[in-house]
């Protein structure tokens, strides 16, 4: 089928959010800016995965439609993480047409009729995966997870986001991301915006910021295997703003000494929505940045 919904329905209870991060962030592997926002439920104490109870919050299906992609990664993408404790956890896509379409990670498991309906195809892999075709209700509970941050994503196919200036270099999904809060209906879309970081639209955030002719954007190493999956950000370079205060340069490298890191600009200049090839050779001092509240102290990520 066609064509695309509005939502009325959310995959968490709204009364459960503590905080919604808007798209667009690069940290570690994110070289490139997030195309999914980070929702972060209520008792989350941190960045970690890891939780005591798994099970607190339902996670729900956002329309009538089906699940068409299912993934556990059993260990972080990342290498130099993989020394760290780590939690399974899914990846879920929702098809409500072949024009649109949701994607959930990091939720902690399964509802039993889900599991009961699909085989990995490599269920031996560390990040095994399967392709079923399984009818859900909108509200339906179709798994649950626990106090940390799981990520949301919206994908309208009927369309591609402005700024992005080759889309095939980067993941399919990205370049048909879109604002979350351009789909939901009002009363929703309200309960959502209370737990939102961003003022300003898009308040979602945004995932392009390529600007023709210029340094600002996604950068990509030439012959780079654009297809490997593994450690793939490490040929990828991003010289963009922050997600919340786009008034900060943000520079985003995918092998810093051996790790992928983004940084904040001394000066926060010059600014590359105006380097060009004409600019002559210019130089910026990286800083490591930080965000804080309104009092001075530095503030968690995870609180509002």
């Amino acid at each position: 089928g066609k064509g695309t919904t509005i939502l009325d329905t959310f995959v968490l209870n709204p009364n459960d959010i503590e905080l919604i991060v808007p798209m667009g962030r690069v940290q570690d592997s994110h070289v490139t800016p997030t195309d999914h926002q980070y929702i972060i439920p209520k008792g989350t104490i941190g960045g970690s995965i890891i939780t005591d109870d798994p099970y607190k919050y339902s996670i729900y299906a956002p329309f009538d439609g089906f699940i068409t992609n299912i993934e556990l990664f059993k260990e972080p993408v990342e290498r130099s993480y993989r020394k760290d404790p780590y939690a399974n956890n899914y990846l879920v896509v929702f098809e409500y047409s072949c024009d649109f379409y949701v994607r959930l990670i990091h939720i902690d498991s399964l509802s039993d009729k889900v599991n009961a309906s699909f085989k990995f195809n490599n269920p031996d892999s560390q990040h095994p995966n399967a392709f079923p075709r399984i009818p859900v209700k909108k509200g339906e509970v179709i798994g649950t997870v626990g106090p940390h941050s799981f990520d949301f994503q919206i994908m309208d196919t009927t369309k591609i986001a402005p700024n992005i200036l080759n889309p095939q270099n980067i993941d399919p999904w990205t370049s048909v991301t879109f604002d979350t809060f351009d789909y939901v209906y009002d009363s929703l879309k309200n309960e959502l915006l209370s737990k939102n970081l961003r003022t300003r639209s898009p308040l979602g955030g945004k995932v392009g910021y390529d600007k023709e002719g210029t340094l600002l954007g996604n950068w990509f190493r030439v012959g780079r295997n654009k297809n490997e999956r593994d450690e793939y950000w490490t040929q990828n370079l991003s010289i963009v703003y922050d997600h919340i205060d786009e008034s900060q340069i943000r520079i985003s490298l995918g092998d810093f000494a051996g790790y992928p890191k983004a940084f904040g600009v001394k000066g926060n200049s010059p600014d590359p929505a105006s380097a060009t090839q004409n600019s002559g050779i210019i130089k910026y001092a990286l800083e490591k940045f930080d965000y804080y509240e309104p009092d001075g102290k530095r503030w968690d990520s995870v609180h509002y």
